[in-house]
């Protein structure tokens, strides 16, 4: 069983959560995340002070760093036992060090040959599953390590195939669209569901999902041919507990309909074929579009971030500022297809 973490932060410790400072004392709860597709799993972790927020802001949607993860994890373990001091040059003397140090010491994470933790570093989704990976050893948790491929899975590094595949398989971690994204940075929300499900060691939703989506696919592929031609006419996602399929083409609609209405694996009405304006490698250039236009008139060290809400059928662009120029610029090329959001 997971020990649960019992101990109050400490007014000079509470930075060591996610990076931030403040947890609501003062009985202000997170007010940012309503309307989050996590909140559960956040709310939890809140509640557990395993992570806390700032002013009341827990800001899902930012990539997490080295050092927060580390907190995080550590203040799951909630273990207070002496562990060796870190010899990590970036570490000494930061609210992180004993969180660093503890991480290090039961070997979940670990540093660079170079001596140094780089601890404000961003995680990607295939170093975060590392992470888990070793933390679910760790706690002696098993899983196994078979998993459906991914579409980008010659994009995995060899060292976190084994993690990707185990995470995957328990539905712990899984991607959008059969695809995994090794490379993109994960953001605090997204951390903290996969560690829920962890630390819940309830992973029956997310395993049923995608269970369902093996079968969807392997319908996609009699339709298509792959996957990959797929990606160019449709696209999927989860809304309300049903699997969306959508697709450009009318005549490609319908016999995916047939398909999945023949396929006596995929229950009734737990799959919603409907047309699509865009496909998903349509949206994936308009994100890289975006970015492009965002960071040709705006400082280079911005930090930026475009996801898909598939549902309103738009890319959503994050960025902390933006100008008139810039703004008439992507308005000009991607018009009703662009959400921008500034935080």
């Amino acid at each position: 069983m997971m020990k649960k973490y019992k101990h109050i932060l400490t007014a000079a410790a509470l930075t060591a959560v996610l990076g931030t400072s403040a947890f609501a004392a003062n009985g202000v709860g997170l007010q940012d995340i309503d309307g989050y597709w996590g909140k559960a799993a956040i709310q939890y972790f809140y509640d557990n002070h395993y992570v806390s927020g700032t002013n009341g802001q827990f800001r899902p949607n930012e990539d997490l760093t080295r050092e927060g993860v580390a907190a995080i994890v550590n203040n799951m373990l909630g273990e207070d036992t002496p562990v060796a001091a870190t010899n990590f040059s970036d570490v000494k003397g930061r609210w992180s060090e004993r969180a660093v140090s503890s991480l290090v010491d039961k070997q979940i994470m670990k540093g660079y040959s170079n001596g140094t933790f780089k601890p404000q570093q961003k995680v990607t989704r295939e170093e975060f599953a590392v992470i888990a990976y070793n933390y679910m050893n760790y706690k002696g948790m098993s899983s196994s390590k078979t998993a459906v491929p991914y579409a980008d899975e010659n994009k995995i590094s060899p060292w976190a195939k084994t993690a990707v595949d185990t995470l995957a398989a328990g539905g712990y971690m899984t991607g959008a669209n059969n695809v995994f994204n090794p490379q993109q940075n994960i953001t605090r929300g997204e951390a903290v569901n996969v560690l829920y499900r962890l630390v819940k060691n309830n992973a029956e939703t997310t395993q049923g999902e995608v269970s369902l989506e093996t079968k969807a696919f392997k319908d996609i592929k009699d339709v298509y041919g792959s996957v990959k031609n797929f990606a160019k006419d449709g696209i999927m996602y989860w809304q309300g507990g049903i699997l969306h399929v959508g697709v450009k083409t009318d005549k490609n609609k319908d016999k995916l309909e047939d398909a999945f209405a023949a396929d006596k694996d995929i229950p009734a009405e737990s799959i919603t074929v409907q047309r699509s304006t865009y496909s998903y490698n349509e949206y994936k250039d308009l994100m890289a579009q975006a970015e492009k236009i965002y960071k040709a008139t705006e400082p280079t060290n911005t930090a930026i971030k475009t996801d898909v809400d598939y549902l309103n059928e738009k890319v959503v662009l994050t960025v902390p500022s933006i100008s008139k120029e810039t703004q008439a610029n992507l308005n000009k090329a991607l018009g009703s297809a662009l959400r921008i959001v500034i935080q």
